[in-house]
C-alpha cells in the first residue's frame, strides 16, 4: 500500500502514502520564511514522499509558539514563499502548509498575555506559559479571518493546500 497513490476528497492524489508529518523546523528569520527552509524542503520533496506537511506557520503574531515560527499575515515574503512551494512539490509530491496560532500555548517569552477561546490555564505550565486572556468575539472573528489570509496566501505561493492546526485551545 505504502508505494500506492491515494485521492484526497478534494480531488489531488499523492503519488504515494510517505508522509511527513509537521515538525517545528525553526527556520524562520524576524517571522519570515528563509533560504534554509526552503532547502530543506527541497531535500524532503526529492526524497520521494507523497506528502510533506510543514511545521508551524503562524496566522498572527501573537500567536507564536516559538521564536523562530514562520509568520504569514501578508505577501511581503512571496517570492521566498514560492521558492518554498515549488521546493516541496517538486517530484510530483503535496506540500502542505500547516497554519496554527498558539492560543493559550505561546510561552510568556512571546506572548506576555495569550489568548484562548477563555481564560482557563493550562495545567502544570507555571513558568513557562502565562494564563491566557479570553478572547473577545471580534477578536475571534479577526481570527478566523487571519487564518483566512494566511491560507489565501499559501494557495498564491503554490501549496498544495493547508492544515488548520486546531489544537491549541
Amino acid at each position: 500500500m505504502l508505494f500506492y497513490p491515494f485521492t484526497f476528497a478534494n480531488g489531488k492524489t499523492a503519488k504515494n502514502r510517505f508522509f511527513k508529518s509537521a515538525m517545528e523546523e525553526q527556520l524562520a528569520k524576524q517571522n519570515q520564511p528563509t533560504m534554509p527552509l526552503v532547502q530543506l524542503y527541497d531535500t524532503w520533496a526529492r526524497g520521494g514522499a507523497g506528502v510533506l506537511v510543514t511545521g508551524n506557520v503562524m496566522v498572527a503574531e501573537n500567536g507564536k509558539g516559538s521564536i523562530n515560527d514562520v509568520v504569514l499575515t501578508d505577501e511581503r515574503s512571496l517570492p521566498t514563499l514560492q521558492q518554498w512551494a515549488k521546493a516541496g512539490t517538486q517530484n510530483d509530491t503535496l506540500l502542505i502548509m500547516q497554519i496554527n496560532h498558539a492560543g493559550k500555548q505561546s510561552p510568556k517569552v512571546l506572548s506576555p498575555t495569550p489568548v484562548a477561546p477563555s481564560a482557563v490555564a493550562l495545567q502544570g505550565m507555571d513558568g513557562f506559559i502565562n494564563p491566557p486572556r479570553a478572547l473577545t468575539e471580534t477578536e475571534i472573528n479577526t481570527l478566523i479571518e487571519q487564518f483566512a489570509t494566511t491560507a489565501k496566501i499559501a494557495e498564491k505561493a503554490g501549496f498544495s493546500g493547508v492544515q488548520i492546526h486546531a489544537a491549541h485551545g
